[in-house]
């Protein structure tokens, strides 16, 4: 629970020595002047042994010195709060989304395959072929950056160098081929939809990697 604030640098300081918090979350410019660095520097040096952590939208900027000035994390206030709260109160770190594995990518697009027959709408499948090294740093960025409903996963093992994006209603979805990170020579993207090139998962998924690797137009 919230047990004090403070706007300004001389108050910070009383509070803290009378209230002896767990921890101490300082801006980086106190609202009434002043410095949340001036603070942390003074809190140390008093002894202050609890959680400090600074908040800030100018983290690259002033990372080094307020981590030098003996801050436990520095965030930035309009994006990592909730990376904040979890490192406050002991919270494991949410892992990275991670793509399927070959089982459960072709289970789950079985199920994507009837839904869109079911629903008459279009379902997409990529497959982008290429280098491990290139793919497994797209893979996350790819899952985040599609929409809920999507898949993303791996065929055959993750070093196999084929992974497999399916989205529906892909005519109005932002076309892959277009993404700046997917382009250049180590990268191969080939496509087939539903119902224009195949019904079924395996035929699409056939398809589109053939494409993907120039054996098929």
């Amino acid at each position: 629970r919230v047990v004090g604030e403070a706007a300004d640098e001389a108050t910070a300081l009383t509070l803290i020595g009378y209230l002896q918090p767990d921890a101490v979350l300082l801006d980086l410019s106190l609202a009434q002047g002043g410095s949340g660095i001036a603070v942390l520097k003074a809190l140390r040096k008093q002894g202050y042994r609890g959680q400090v952590h600074v908040l800030s939208h100018q983290t690259e900027a002033y990372r080094a010195a307020v981590l030098a000035a003996g801050a436990d994390g520095f965030f930035d206030k309009a994006e990592e709060l909730e990376l904040m709260l979890r490192q406050l109160t002991g919270q494991p770190e949410v892992p990275p989304p991670r793509p399927f594995d070959a089982a459960a990518l072709h289970e789950r697009l079985d199920q994507m395959v009837r839904l869109a027959v079911r629903d008459g709408s279009d379902l997409v499948v990529h497959v982008l072929a290429g280098s491990a090294e290139a793919l497994q740093p797209l893979a996350a960025r790819l899952i985040t950056g599609l929409d809920g409903g999507d898949l993303v996963g791996w065929l055959g093992t993750s070093d196999g160098g084929r992974l497999c994006i399916a989205q529906i209603d892909g005519e109005d979805a932002p076309p892959l081929a277009d993404r700046a990170e997917l382009q250049g020579p180590a990268l191969r993207l080939g496509r087939a939809q539903l119902p224009d090139d195949a019904l079924s998962a395996g035929g699409l998924v056939t398809l589109a990697e053939l494409r993907a690797l120039g054996r098929l137009p």
